[in-house]
């Protein structure tokens, strides 16, 4: 397996992700250590988690499991979406089925009901002029893309960007789903009914 640039550029990003609660100094130097791997040793490092028998899973089975972090968007019982971490475009969302899909036909329909209702959010809060729906073979398994376009049409094949976790934490707040507001509930006191007995109708 030959890693390509994206793919090395997320693997580095996900290892990034899981050393943010070191302290400063450690972190720096492990941030340095995952800078200068190069792509042989990302490669091994993969081939190595997936001898272990922990991580006979891709990077997106371990985003669903919680095992690396990501910026989630919303999530059903089928399908997880979060943002991708070197977007296209701003908005850039991949659904992730949560039952392994190993082709197209296998994603479920409530994973592209999903992703409809995330590009709708995505056209309406981010101005975009149009968003794709795409499905894309990666790693071993297929998930779903949206992609906004804003001034040119966009597809998988155009040119990503780096973003910090900050900046996709602020996308992600615009096209979350809105939460609906709590309901607050008084609790009604019960007063004790008197019994009056009827009165007596007078007879004429």
């Amino acid at each position: 397996m030959s890693l390509t640039q994206e793919q090395i550029k997320e693997l580095k990003f996900q290892l990034s992700q899981q050393i943010q609660n070191l302290p400063a100094e450690k972190k720096q130097a492990a941030q340095q250590q995952i800078d200068s791997l190069s792509p042989d040793a990302l490669e091994y490092m993969l081939k190595e988690q997936t001898s272990s028998g922990k991580s006979k899973q891709s990077i997106f089975r371990m985003i669903i499991s919680g095992d690396i972090s990501s910026t989630k968007i919303e999530e059903n019982p089928s399908a997880l979406a979060v943002l991708d971490i070197n977007p296209i475009s701003k908005g850039h969302t991949i659904v992730i089925p949560k039952k392994l899909s190993a082709t197209s036909k296998e994603i479920s329909p409530e994973a592209f009901i999903l992703a409809q209702s995330i590009a709708e959010r995505i056209e309406k809060k981010l101005n975009a002029s149009s968003v794709e729906i795409q499905t894309e073979k990666k790693f071993g398994e297929y998930i779903i893309h949206i992609i906004p376009s804003y001034e040119e049409p966009l597809t998988l094949h155009s040119e990503r960007k780096e973003s910090s976790p900050e900046d996709l934490e602020k996308v992600a707040e615009k096209i979350r789903p809105e939460k609906k507001p709590a309901i607050k509930v008084e609790k009604v006191e019960e007063k004790e009914i008197e019994y009056l007995p009827p009165k007596k109708r007078r007879i004429a």
